[in-house]
């Protein structure tokens, strides 16, 4: 089997340079990415470059590339955060000196993730086509759709519609108005507040709010506000679980961050809601860990800083608001309380999942079941609608509603 022929540093190093060049101009990214950085060392030729994300595409994108340039290759690591790629000698069952050939180390325990490939000698034009392969994927992903990205980081995107309107919650009269003025007017006629900033501030600067925190027992229609809306403005939703921001892995939590709201920013705006926020943001009064601080830093600066989202607001869900940072509550432009809903709203939640009882039988219900949430007397429907199935199937019985003695029985079981 013939030799590969090697290439030197120098030639080696123009020639990639060159074609990234190319790349880079090709995709108007040369004055926002750099080149890899090249150099030669006791022997070694070296090159590394920064990620834009090291999730588990990017890992599996990475080593399909790598396979189709190497013939053999070894996985010399492969942990959350750390990926080590090694060349095999040309015949396999020889191990000598195999440490010193093409290696490719993937980093993501940082907060800037990177690739770094480093090997004894000159590369061969093979790893070179490699070198420059593994670059243009990576930056080629990173202006990838903007719905994709944030889909990778966990994140569910609503767009358009989402079929409920404000009749869907009823009662809470004063909120609605609150969200109306905050959050509704100033997205549907960003011309108008802007036009009054320009007239009244010596620097221009907007006076639309960037962050509203909702606050508010579990159950009182949060998430379901913000649904109605992003539908109402037709803005996306971008609903982020705390469990898909955060890593055993030390800076990929504030990283993860970091990307959900560039994303939304490549994206044109969205409303970002980030359920309990107080899991992600707690007070630096407490025991902090040092990725939680990391974390509560990318979010400050996000909000209201130098990095922060012009096209985006966001809104932040707790039912702990005396856990949040003092510096984070003063980021949101105004905080909305959620109560638990009076009796009279309680009765119209009961109206809204059972449409077919009387009027004063919601009543009934509303009375009885102080201290519940919207979300538990939706359950409590539920739970009688299904009853009342089983008795259907069970007896064979004509298909009608659920009589109003199910609903009584269900809301007794659950005060138990």
């Amino acid at each position: 089997m013939a030799e590969e022929t090697l290439i030197s540093y120098d030639k080696m190093k123009e020639q990639a340079e060159r074609e990234l060049a190319a790349f880079l101009e090709k995709g108007k990214l040369n004055d926002e990415i750099p080149l890899p950085a090249f150099s030669f060392e006791k022997g070694t030729t070296y090159v590394s470059f920064p990620l834009p994300q090291l999730g588990d595409a990017a890992v599996k994108g990475i080593l399909f590339i790598i396979k189709k340039h190497i013939a053999h290759v070894r996985i010399h690591a492969f942990d959350e955060g750390y990926y080590a790629f090694q060349a095999l000698n040309r015949n396999m069952f020889n191990t000598e000196n195999m440490l010193d050939n093409f290696k490719i180390e993937l980093f993501g325990l940082t907060n800037s993730s990177r690739v770094e490939i480093s090997k004894k000698g000159s590369c061969s034009q093979e790893e070179v086509n490699l070198i420059v392969e593994i670059f243009k994927y990576a930056h080629s992903s990173s202006r990838e759709d903007p719905l994709v990205r944030l889909r990778k980081l966990g994140a569910s995107v609503i767009t358009g519609s989402s079929g409920i309107g404000w009749d869907y919650i009823a009662g809470y009269d004063e909120v609605k108005r609150h969200l109306r003025e905050s959050i509704i007017l100033p997205l549907k006629n960003p011309g108008v507040y802007d036009s009054i900033a320009r007239m009244t501030r010596k620097v221009f600067e907007s006076n639309r709010p960037r962050a509203i925190l909702f606050e508010g027992p579990p159950g009182v229609g949060k998430t379901t506000v913000a649904r109605i809306i992003s539908g109402e403005v037709d803005i996306p939703l971008v609903y982020v679980p705390i469990e898909s921001i955060m890593s055993k892995w030390y800076g990929q939590s504030s990283q993860n961050l970091s990307g959900i709201f560039d994303a939304c920013d490549d994206m044109g705006g969205a409303i970002i809601f980030l359920d309990e926020i107080d899991s992600l943001a707690g007070s630096r009064d407490q025991n902090m860990f040092e990725a939680t601080r990391r974390v509560l830093s990318v979010l400050l600066r996000k909000l209201d800083g130098i990095d922060a989202a012009e096209s985006t607001i966001t809104i932040g869900a707790t039912n702990r608001k005396e856990d949040l940072d003092h510096a984070l509550i003063s980021r949101f432009d105004q905080a909305i309380s959620f109560p638990l809903p009076n009796q009279s709203e309680r009765a119209s939640i009961f109206s809204n999942y059972a449409s077919h009882l009387q009027l004063e039988e919601c009543a009934h219900l509303g009375q009885r079941s102080d201290g519940l949430s919207g979300r538990n007397i939706k359950d409590i429907c539920e739970f009688a609608e299904r009853r009342w199935a089983r008795k259907i199937l069970l007896k064979k019985i004509e298909m009608a509603p659920p009589p109003f003695d199910y609903y009584r029985h269900a809301l007794q079981l659950w005060k138990k």
